[in-house]
């Protein structure tokens, strides 16, 4: 009987410290996956502050800090590699639809360096424009592929 309780007192000491252990494990992966969720959040930020920049070299600093150098842009309409190529995209769309404001519309869903995010181009009195899905890739904490699909849009033919 002695034994047994002894058995039983070590067992559940033992059980108390690799439950710690792990519970400060965990918490230490959740630390961990969260501030990465903060990175990736203030990264989308800053990737919409680049698409509503008006000012060509704030928006162009904007998209190397945001972009990879060869980070590849594509919307149903084209698609651009390069910091040059996607400051002329953006600065093209700006033109298209001044005053308006695009902003993320969704939280962002990821798997390992994948991202998926709404979005919305809304003109000035929040009447939206287009809106659809960005589909994303992150590389060393910057973008190297972003797909953006209409879910609505103008269409052409009706302007």
């Amino acid at each position: 009987m002695k034994r047994t309780l002894i058995t039983l007192c070590f067992t559940a000491v033992a059980f108390m410290a690799l439950s710690t252990t792990g519970n400060a494990q965990q918490t230490k992966a959740l630390n961990g996956k969260q501030a990465q969720n903060s990175s990736i959040e203030d990264l989308i930020d800053r990737y919409f502050d680049s698409l509503n920049e008006t000012d060509g070299k704030r928006r162009r600093d904007l998209i190397k800090k945001v972009w990879a150098e060869k980070g590849k842009f594509g919307v149903p309409f084209n698609e651009v590699e390069g910091h040059d190529a996607i400051d002329a995209l953006v600065g093209g769309v700006l033109k298209q639809y001044p005053n308006a404001k695009v902003r993320r519309s969704t939280r962002i869903d990821s798997v390992g360096n994948h991202l998926r995010f709404g979005f919305v181009l809304s003109q000035p009195d929040g009447k939206p424009i287009i809106g659809g899905v960005d589909f994303a890739i992150v590389v060393d904490g910057k973008l190297q592929l972003v797909m953006g699909f209409f879910d609505y849009a103008p269409n052409p033919a009706n302007q």
